[in-house]
């Protein structure tokens, strides 16, 4: 049989049905790098806290109302707490003094405030000054959350409090559906001094028969009249990883995650990583000016590395080049790299991590092209910053790699023809779908977002072509990847499409010949780009299993390949150009590095339609017996749930093929694992 006249081909079958030639013996030049595999994580919504971070009560610190945005995004808050979890009047908390989200709580006469005198940390503290009590009742604030009882009943809380006598008890208590519903376990503590102290205890939920996402409070009350003040409250499950979610760091733990981006994202042009080192609890919380929320600091540098330990994935820092400084990207470089002899190595040492982190990858900057981004400059401002931040971060650590935040061709043109040199890797956000989002047309909407990874691969090559005069090896990173329609009525980022359009794109990516040499999908909980946590259960979405799915798979070198296969005329929609014969078989051959194994992963984008295939493996002598992994659901809007989170997830099997078709199912993801006959 003639060998194809290039790697990656792609033919139009006359009819529905298709067929995959596999050339193992024409390998390509570049390995597929594990990077393409990667995750984002972000100070954004609760990707971080209420996400990822443990921790689960809401403004843990009593922060001010303020620092949760506008009126209109406060109200949304609070409207959306009132639908999930039925609390009534908490809207009138702010006119009564009470930190947001908690609610005044119990009987008798209490007056709140959100105290500016001498807090414990921070901004503001909660003030609670009870005058008068009935008989055995209590006063204070309550809290409405979830508990993951599915893990754990132990639960270890902290608060710093200090009463106005020194003589006031507090009684703290975890409650079944209401503030004053059944009372599940607490504790007192008793004769608060008038100066602040932390402490802590255990709370354990009985043994009994609990609802999924059941609703809990904890209450926070003077059992007598007196006044208190509280701050840093936290309720963490004693099964916590370094403070993290356990279920989060094992399912990415089991999916292999390669590479974590961090801090942002549009959070990191405001970020000034001194603010989360040092002692959690003496932090000041911050306001995130990217995501009009507070930023309480608790999870920064150290968290950050000890998360990317218990998952097992490399680092990746974006540095601060909006409103930072190279001086202080510098510093980042050296308290995560230096030596204890070093200025910001000893930092880092004295806050109990002697050993540097060795952190290979950064970026200068996240889209300072765009004027929504802190700091945003033109695009020749930026080559002349990324020159600066470069040189200062470098003289910290010459090994480390550099990622410019580059875009489009206009935006980088300054950056690679003046600053070419310096240049090492050149970054790419692609978030599909904005443009879509005016229309109901969900099916059209499907059919142009999965035909865009065809139309990715002439981008790549057209900043490639700009890059290669200049830059000595010109490389891509896409650093933020995702469909971002956003719309409900539209294919989104929760739904299968995503786990689709991923795959599509790392295909193109690897098609590139090493020109990608990593991918960081957006984001790594609650933002679309693998997990979900709602009521504190975690779940993944379908684009997990699409992860998963390639970071566990064992073939690394690409392999010849023709697929002749059912394909659509896409026509341009919401900026999402036209696709002439656009596939709808999306196939990549990986061989494994001992050649003992062939991967056939294939992406069948039709909407409904399975499609039969006819697999020649040519030059791999194969048992008949093939792994066949599927990620599949029952339709092109298919998404995971609370209630339901295993509707879409990867079917793993092992097939006898005997020569016949393989019927790839429609909107699928599947890897076929051939392995060398004896």
């Amino acid at each position: 049989m003639a060998k194809p006249e290039k790697l990656f081909e792609t033919r139009r079958s006359a009819g529905w049905t298709a067929e995959i030639e596999v050339f193992a013996a024409r390998r390509a030049a570049e390995r597929v790098s594990r990077l393409l595999y990667g995750k984002f994580c972000e100070h954004l919504g609760s990707n971080i806290y209420n996400g990822i971070w443990a921790q689960v009560l809401r403004n843990p610190g009593f922060e001010p109302w303020r620092l949760f945005g506008n009126d209109a995004q406060i109200a949304h808050k609070v409207a959306g707490l009132e639908r999930e979890f039925q609390v009534k009047g908490l809207a009138a908390s702010q006119k009564r003094g009470v930190a947001f989200p908690w609610a005044p709580c119990g009987q008798g006469e209490a007056t709140f405030e959100q105290d500016k005198q001498e807090p414990f940390n921070s901004e503001t503290s909660q003030r609670i000054e009870v005058t008068s009590l009935p008989k055995d009742a209590t006063a204070g604030v309550a809290q409405p959350l979830c508990l993951p009882l599915h893990r754990t009943r132990d639960y270890e809380f902290r608060i710093a409090f200090r009463g106005r006598r020194g003589g006031e008890d507090l009684v703290v208590a975890l409650r079944r559906g209401t503030p004053d519903g059944e009372r599940l376990d607490g504790v007192i503590f008793r004769e608060l001094p008038n100066r602040w102290l932390r402490s802590k205890a255990r709370l354990v939920i009985p043994e009994g028969r609990y609802e999924r996402g059941e609703v809990f409070f904890l209450t926070i009350a003077l059992p007598s009249p007196g006044t208190v003040w509280l701050d840093e409250a936290e309720l963490f499950p004693a099964d916590h990883v370094g403070g993290f979610d356990p279920d989060a760091v094992r399912l990415w733990r089991e999916g292999r995650l390669p590479i974590l981006r961090y801090p942002g994202g549009n959070f990191a042009s405001g970020y000034h990583w001194q603010d989360g080192v040092g002692p959690r609890e003496k932090r000041r919380t911050t306001f995130n000016r990217a995501w009009n929320q507070p930023e309480p600091n608790h999870v920064g540098t150290d968290e950050f590395m000890a998360y990317c330990r218990a998952v097992g994935c490399e680092p990746f820092i974006c540095v601060n080049a909006g409103d930072g400084t190279p001086e202080e990207a510098a510093a980042w470089v050296e308290y995560c790299n230096g030596a204890p002899t070093t200025r910001y190595g000893r930092l880092r040492a004295d806050n109990g991590h002697p050993e540097p982190y060795g952190v290979r990858v950064w970026q200068v900057g996240n889209e300072i092209w765009g004027n929504w981004q802190i700091g945003h400059c033109s695009r020749e401002e930026y080559a002349e910053r990324y020159e600066r931040f470069h040189k200062a971060m470098k003289a910290a650590d010459p090994t480390i790699h550099i990622i410019a935040c580059g875009q489009d061709l206009n935006w980088n043109e300054p950056l690679v023809t003046r600053k070419g040199k310096l240049v090492e890797s050149v970054s790419i956000h692609s978030l599909m779908g904005g443009g879509l989002r005016n229309t109901n047309d969900a099916l059209g909407a499907f059919e142009s977002l999965m035909a865009y990874p065809t139309a990715y691969e002439a981008v790549l090559d057209a900043l490639r072509k700009q890059m290669a005069p200049h830059v000595a090896k010109p490389t891509i990173a896409i650093t933020e990847l995702q469909l971002f329609t956003n719309q409900p009525q539209l294919p989104n980022n929760s739904e299968i499409a995503e786990a689709l359009f991923l795959a599509g794109i790392i295909h193109t990516a690897i098609r590139t010949g090493g020109l990608v040499e990593l991918i960081t999908h957006t984001a790594n909980m609650n933002h679309g780009g693998g997990l979900r946590k709602n009521r504190e259960i975690v779940y993944p979405n379908p684009v997990y299993f699409t992860s998963k799915l390639y970071a566990t798979q064992p073939g690394v070198w690409p392999v010849g390949i023709r697929v002749t296969t059912p394909t659509a005329d896409v026509p341009a929609r919401g900026g999402l150009p036209a696709v002439p014969q656009s596939p709808y078989l999306d196939a990549i051959a990986l061989l494994a590095e001992a050649g003992d194994a062939l991967v056939l992963l294939v992406v069948n984008r039709h909407p409904d339609k399975a499609i039969p295939a006819t697999i020649r493996l040519n030059a791999f002598a194969a048992r008949p017996e093939a792994g066949v992994q599927t990620i599949r659901g029952t339709g092109y809007r298919d998404r995971n749930t609370w209630q339901e989170p295993e509707r879409v997830r990867l079917h793993d099997e092992t097939r006898r093929l005997g020569g016949q078709p393989f019927s790839f199912d429609p909107c699928s993801v599947t890897a076929l694992t051939f392995r060398k006959a004896p």
